[in-house]
């Protein structure tokens, strides 16, 4: 059994010169792909992430808020999919800075959910960003952003040293009985521990950063903006595939 830390610029560089060819398509799709399907498995760990000599970004963030888009009248989607009635949608304004004075590609992966084991994926809908721009009175880096960029091939983030976005993710209406949110960041660091089983199966890991947000009340009066901002921790998440075709390996 092995372990290999690599940085996420490493393993392209692998994939390039055919090293590893098994298995590092899948390090650059698991934060964006897998790790919202569920195949995870988190652990609380002492660590600030600020190795030097690896890119890293550095997050601020806000209390979650909700918005209500207005498409016009109806209940169904116009052709543009944009919605004819109002539906409630909640973001987490957050900004993300490269202090680490290297250059890097990052991928990062947002996903919530609630303590009443609901779960919510940074989604791409550009008729709801122009609503929380207009809000918010600024223009915000999303999701549907990147995917306008890059395509759905690639999802990296391209951040310089020095360099700062002012970002939103975007999730679904939020469960009225929910009482606490988790919003987990992925691919902040740019690092990724591989691990080689005994048993052949192939084990990656990465550090995120976990936020927690409580809201005291009831279930009768669900605005978002009663969450106020618990906690913070870094936890490591491992991905654990196993066979040729590298088959995910659901945690429980």
């Amino acid at each position: 059994m092995s372990k290999t830390p690599l940085s996420i610029t490493q393993v392209s560089r692998v994939r390039n010169n055919g090293t590893f060819s098994r298995w590092t398509t899948m390090i650059l799709l698991m934060v964006t792909i897998l790790v919202p399907a569920g195949f995870l498995d988190c652990s609380v760990f002492a660590q600030d992430a600020d190795d030097p000599g690896i890119a890293r970004l550095e997050l601020k963030f806000e209390r979650p808020r909700q918005i209500t888009v207005f498409g016009g009248k109806g209940y169904d989607l116009r052709p543009d999919g944009v919605p004819e009635s109002g539906r409630t949608y909640w973001y987490l304004r957050y900004t993300v800075e490269n202090k680490s004075g290297i250059d890097g590609t990052f991928y990062v992966g947002i996903k919530a959910r609630s303590d009443k084991n609901r779960r919510y994926a940074n989604i791409a809908l550009p008729w709801v960003e122009d609503a929380i721009e207009r809000k918010e009175g600024k223009m915000l880096f999303s999701r549907g952003d990147l995917l306008a960029t890059n395509g759905a091939g690639d999802l990296g983030l391209k951040v310089n040293a020095g360099e700062k976005k002012e970002c939103v993710a975007i999730f679904n209406a939020i469960d009225p009985e929910a009482d606490n949110i988790t919003v987990d960041f992925h691919g902040l660091v740019d690092d990724i521990e591989v691990e080689e089983t005994a048993g052949g199966n192939l084990k990656l890991t990465e550090r995120v950063l976990r936020l927690d947000f409580h809201r005291p009340g009831d279930e009768f009066y669900t605005s978002m903006d009663l969450f106020r901002f618990k906690k913070k921790s870094w936890i490591r998440n491992t991905l654990e595939f196993s066979g040729p075709d590298l088959t995910p390996v659901k945690q429980d």
